[in-house]
């Protein structure tokens, strides 16, 4: 009898978010720099012979599929319906996050990307990375009713700091950062500062991808500059140049905040402006925007110093390391 747990890494993205998200990348093709870290979302499975249980600590919510009070479209009840629609009608899901659902590290995306590999393994496939991302996305957008965009559900599937190209043929180019050495140094340079709150990223993102359909030039203009930002930052990248790939973080986030009024907030401006002046190399806010995680990078060797002075703002900034994959195991 199965008894398994699938973990999935959270990710950051430095550059091109929501260059990913239809209509835009269908029109005009996407691209995007990120990385997955050590911090996850995990679900375990045991098998028993009562009717399947599903339970998420961060929700603080449990469902049992032979319910008959059910919500219709209640999201705990559609994460189970993934199970079932796979035979899996007996035993018990426990879902557990590193982090407040909605916060702006992809944690949706892990949630379905780790039970994708899940179900995978209890099928007995073996699945490649890319066919989880694949798998994922459709059955975040189609069964889960999220919007989103391709970045995240291929980015933790296949885990790593890399560049990813969305075509406008639907295909996907990948290019990996090989150079440990500055994985490291970004890496020990990073810190995740949490604002506080959280925000559902398909609100967040209405306005640009209803702004983008009617064919807004300002919004498409300025999506562009994000996705040749994002070439360039590559560029910057592989040719070892650390400084301007930071600059070009700012730059973007410059950008996006004018992408839509929900992006920032007051709080959110407060806590990039006092980190830049305050031995920041780089500051944004990851995610959709609004709420969650501020990525912070510091002067080399002056991570801790960081970490200090923007506590008056949080009570929960970490450090993290990069480059984790999705990863099951059995008992």
């Amino acid at each position: 009898m199965w008894n398994l747990t699938s973990i999935a890494p959270l990710r950051v993205s430095f550059a091109g978010g929501g260059t990913d998200i239809p209509p835009f990348v269908d029109r005009i093709g996407g691209a995007v720099i990120n990385t997955t870290i050590d911090r996850g979302v995990t679900v375990r499975y045991s098998y028993d012979e009562n009717p399947l249980e599903l339970s998420t600590r961060d929700l603080v919510k449990s469902f049992m599929l032979t319910s008959r009070h059910r919500r219709e479209n209640a999201f705990v009840e559609r994460l189970s319906g993934l199970f079932n629609a796979q035979g899996i009608d007996r035993g018990r899901v426990v879902i557990s996050s590193d982090v407040p659902p909605g916060s702006g590290l992809g944690s949706s995306s892990a949630l379905v990307v780790a039970i994708t590999r899940l179900l995978s393994e209890m099928n007995g496939k073996h699945s490649s990375g890319e066919e989880i991302g694949k798998t994922s996305y459709e059955m975040e957008r189609d069964r889960l009713n999220i919007l989103l965009g391709k970045q995240d559900p291929y980015a933790i599937a296949i885990g790593g700091f890399k560049f990813m190209e969305f075509a406008t043929d639907g295909s996907i180019k990948y290019e990996f950062l090989n150079d440990s050495g500055m994985i490291t140094r970004i890496a020990e340079s990073s810190l995740l500062l949490y604002t506080g709150g959280t925000r559902e990223s398909s609100r967040v993102l209405e306005e640009q991808v209803r702004k983008s359909s009617s064919g807004d030039r300002d919004i498409l203009e300025r999506m562009e500059k994000i996705r040749n930002l994002t070439l360039d930052m590559w560029g910057y990248l592989k040719n070892g140049d650390v400084d301007s790939f930071y600059e070009g973080i700012n730059r973007g986030w410059e950008i996006k905040k004018t992408l839509g009024s929900r992006v920032t907030n007051q709080k959110v401006d407060d806590i990039i402006s006092y980190a830049l002046r305050n031995g920041a190399r780089a500051a944004k806010l990851l995610g959709g925007g609004s709420q969650g995680f501020v990525l912070l990078i510091s002067e080399e060797g002056k991570v801790s110093q960081l970490q200090r002075s923007m506590s008056k703002f949080s009570d929960f900034i970490i450090r993290v390391s990069f480059g984790d994959k999705c990863e099951i195991f059995k008992k």
